[in-house]
């Protein structure tokens, strides 16, 4: 009796535990490329699926927005500029089939794919390009990626660049000429506000010869506005008349004292 229960509880253990390895459990978020004797099969979508132990294997793939980290490339553009850039895949795997049957590591070769584009399109286009037109060699570079990766069932997203290392001798050229640019519209701006006030000081002097007032009331604004500092300087107010080189008492004193 014991003998049979024990020979029952075996077969049960042993029909469950095929049972359970052939059930396999797929994620909403991948895709299994099933192979039966080497033989691909096609792609189970999630959920429960029914496989033959030992016969049947599955390829999982990751159907999420996967990331590349692609390590910092020298490029020589096409100026003979040499860069240092770091930059990020976003792709997704389209088809699994394509991705597992037709390369060997997708992951690997979509890195030494960004690699390629990289250097291709930087390598064909001038620095001022690259750094005034960013998105467009971007836009280049993940097309051209796309294209050479739309065979493996992957699909390019985006890419980005997300660090561009210049040489540091270029780096204090390109200061020394942005500084260079800054001093010179400094320049232009300071003649510009010169000539502005010469117009008005022109215009100023004209008022001035004729509304002679106009210039009593000018002194005392300067007095008002030296007394309003609390310092020691003395100011001696003398009358335009006394100055006049042409009419006043200097001009009588030059000439040696003629009435």
């Amino acid at each position: 009796m014991a003998v049979s229960f024990f020979v029952m509880a075996a077969v049960a253990f042993s029909v469950m535990f095929f049972a359970g390895s052939c059930l396999r459990i797929i994620r909403q978020w991948e895709g299994a490329v099933m192979y039966r004797l080497g033989v691909c099969k096609g792609v189970l979508g999630p959920g429960v699926r029914v496989v033959i132990p030992f016969i049947d294997r599955l390829v999982r793939w990751d159907l999420r927005m996967l990331i590349n980290d692609i390590p910092g490339q020298s490029v020589v553009t096409k100026d003979n500029i040499s860069l240092s850039i770091d930059a990020i895949v976003f792709y997704k795997v389209r088809n699994p089939m394509d991705a597992v049957n037709k390369v060997t590591n997708a992951r690997a070769s979509v890195g030494m794919a960004a690699q390629g584009a990289l250097r291709d399109v930087i390598g064909s286009v001038p620095l001022d390009t690259v750094l005034q037109e960013r998105e467009k060699v971007v836009e280049r570079i993940r097309i051209n990626l796309d294209d050479a990766t739309d065979p493996w069932g992957i699909h390019v997203l985006h890419v980005e660049l997300t660090d561009l290392q210049l040489p540091h001798e270029l780096t204090r050229a390109m200061a020394k000429e942005a500084e260079a640019d800054r001093e010179a519209k400094a320049r232009v701006i300071k003649a510009s506000a010169e000539r502005e006030a010469a117009v008005k000081l022109s215009e100023a002097q004209e008022l001035f010869s004729r509304f002679p007032a106009l210039m009593e009331l000018r002194r005392l604004q300067v007095l008002s506005e030296v007394g309003a500092e609390n310092n020691a300087t003395r100011i001696m107010m003398l009358p335009d008349t006394l100055l006049d080189i042409s009419t006043g008492p200097l001009a009588k004193l030059l000439k040696g004292g003629e009435s």
